[in-house]
């Protein structure tokens, strides 16, 4: 049996400091994030403070954005993965306690979760329906927004808002539903990242974001209850396709965004993916159409009227000067976007990732917690433009102060050229430098 040689001090020091250093970078990365949120949570009402709260969301994502650049240090690091899972778990359970300020839709949560547990229907009764009144209460139900309009959310969400009101219908028991989804996503993103992004760590792209942790952990929208099924659709796809297309069709019934990943999972599928998949969203749909057909509908009122800081959508729509003719062609560009996808057969992840970018872009509604559904593909392939966007979209909520009128605030021209404009430049910017580099590569610079 061969014996180990010891190696000597100069040896040994040599060997362990690139190791540990990428760790120890990590590590203090990882502590500057969790403390500049432990910090933002301590604020008593965020769109009050928005002045110290945009700034801490800053600092917050300067730290988020040198782990992303540094991110092949850490791959390979000693303890990386395990460091990534602890300081996802410390940031969220920092704002898990926050009152939600910015947004009040997990109150409508609570409340449709309250309704369908009580054996109402909560897409035939608005929350003002007076038959709902003995349900109201002083916490949640004068916090309830649209009370005149029904729900908008399909089957599998409200049995979710159901199963936590059976249990518990504070607030606080609606954000550990959506916090725990959220970090089983971010389990899920590092087996994902594991195969195919060189190392689990890959996962702090979005495990680390500072917009999904003030709007999934701090202002708890759902997105994380459909984002995660829609993860193991994908990591499943070529192992287990039958649990695969089930777990795609889940996510759909929770929110209809992941319809845009079906026909390239489909494509991966084998039959038995596909049959599963077909025979539970089929009659999911279809229940979904046939409860959301009444006046009232949220379903109805987001597609005839709904929009929030809009990018392509507002151009279409000065363009045509109606708004149904230009979302028309903003679904009809959506759908170029997939079938151009479909004929290049790029894998199901590239996909659905760039159809989704293509919907972000082009819907005219796009409120921050949005960008989740193009952030969950970024740890395998990371865009500085779209991570920037996830910085410069806060300024949707108001610039430094709070806007007096919330509900009908539309940030002004100046500051939306920053919002959009900054990730554009970058894009730009990267993209005339690659193409630079790619010509100096042929002798096209410098040659002589």
């Amino acid at each position: 049996m061969a014996s180990r040689i010891s190696p000597g001090p100069n040896e040994g020091a040599a060997e362990t400091r690139p190791a540990a250093g990428p760790a120890i970078e990590l590590a203090a990365l990882g502590a500057g994030l969790t403390l500049t949120v432990a910090t933002l949570s301590r604020l008593p009402d965020w769109p009050h403070h928005l002045a110290a709260f945009q700034t801490l969301y800053v600092v917050a994502f300067g730290f988020f954005a040198l782990a992303a650049v540094r991110l092949g240090r850490y791959l390979m690091a000693p303890g990386a993965a395990l460091l990534v899972a602890a300081v996802a778990l410390a940031t969220r359970a920092a704002l898990l306690p926050v009152p939600p300020s910015l947004s009040d839709d997990v109150y409508r949560y609570a409340w449709e979760g309250r309704v369908l547990a009580h054996g109402q229907d909560p897409w035939r009764l608005s929350p003002s329906h007076p038959s709902l009144a003995p349900l109201r209460d002083s916490r949640v139900w004068p916090r309830v927004n649209h009370p005149d309009l029904a729900t908008i959310y399909p089957p599998a969400a409200e049995a979710g808002f159901a199963l936590v009101a059976a249990v518990s219908s504070s607030i606080w028991a609606m954000k550990l539903w959506i916090a725990v989804h959220d970090l089983a996503l971010v389990g899920v993103l590092m087996a994902w990242c594991a195969r195919r992004a060189g190392g689990a760590a890959a996962a702090l792209v979005y495990a680390w974001n500072p917009l999904v942790l003030i709007e999934y952990s701090g202002s708890a929208h759902h997105d994380p209850t459909a984002l995660l099924p829609l993860g193991l659709a994908f990591l499943l796809a070529e192992e287990r396709p039958a649990l695969s297309g089930l777990a795609l069709a889940w996510s759909a019934l929770v929110k209809l965004a992941p319809l845009a990943a079906l026909p390239f999972l489909m494509r991966r599928w084998t039959a038995r993916g596909r049959i599963a998949c077909v025979a539970l969203l089929t009659p999911g749909l279809a229940l979904y159409w046939a409860l959301t057909r009444g006046s009232d509908s949220g379903l109805g009122a987001y597609w005839e009227t709904w929009r929030n800081n809009a990018l392509l959508f507002d151009a279409l729509e000065r363009v045509t000067g109606r708004y149904a003719t230009a979302r028309a062609l903003a679904l009809a560009s959506i759908a170029i976007v997939a079938f151009a996808a479909w004929r290049a057969a790029w894998t199901p992840e590239r996909s659905a990732r760039n159809t989704l970018r293509a919907a972000t872009l082009l819907s005219p509604v796009l409120h921050p917690w949005y960008l989740g559904w193009t952030l969950l593909f970024e740890p395998l392939s990371p865009s500085a433009p779209w991570l920037l966007l996830s910085l410069t979209v806060v300024l949707n909520y108001g610039v430094f102060s709070a806007p007096s009128d919330r509900a009908g605030f539309h940030l002004p021209l100046a500051w939306r050229l920053i919002e959009y404009g900054a990730p554009l430049a970058l894009a730009i910017a990267l993209l005339a430098s690659r193409r630079a580099g790619r010509a100096r590569a042929r002798g096209g610079f410098g040659a002589g």
